[in-house]
């Protein structure tokens, strides 16, 4: 186990959606909760408000700026992104692997600890709300990093976990009706 810097791990990716799909699907932070991306409604491509600029992948992390303790984050989990435009307010993560584990980053980057510390920088910050930046406030800060290996048997245990939760949750929504 090492000590390293977040900023180490995974970088901030930017880069602008260039496609010209007749159908796209948007993602802004109400688009993105505590793990899950919870829109994938296609729009037409056309008159997009200026904020949706930013692809993504597959195992990258959507983080939002504002207010980290509203958990407006996702993971993401499905392969077909090349029509998906996240808004500008969402940082797009991507892990350097090998280094870390997309999925143990996440764990890291959506942990109660860090998410309390994100927002208290957040709320110190003067402008018209909370919020971070990759490289001002995320990238600095330091965590404990095991071997890949350990990682690997984390994360398992970790979507063990996650799976068993949600299973639970759909089955509390089918006796709720």
């Amino acid at each position: 186990m090492r000590k390293c810097c977040i900023g180490d791990i995974c970088e901030s990716v930017s880069d602008t959606y260039r496609g010209n799909a007749n159908q796209v699907v948007l993602i802004n932070t109400s688009d993105v909760l505590d793990g899950r991306v919870l829109n994938h409604t296609y729009v037409k491509n056309e008159g997009l408000k200026g904020q949706f600029k930013k692809t993504f992948a597959k195992n990258d992390i959507l983080y939002s700026e504002i207010r980290p303790a509203n958990k407006r984050f996702a993971f993401v989990d499905f392969c077909n992104t090349g029509d998906y435009i996240a808004s500008t307010k969402l940082m797009v993560i991507r892990s350097k692997t090998h280094m870390v584990r997309p999925r143990f980053l996440f764990a890291i980057l959506k942990s109660q600890g860090l998410i309390d510390e994100l927002q208290t920088l957040a709320e110190t910050r003067s402008g018209t709300f909370p919020q971070i930046t990759f490289s001002g406030e995320l990238a600095s800060k330091e965590i404990f990093l095991p071997e890949l290996e350990y990682q690997d048997k984390i994360v398992s245990v970790l979507d063990s976990i996650e799976g068993r939760i949600s299973t639970n949750a759909l089955i509390n929504d089918n006796l709720a009706v």
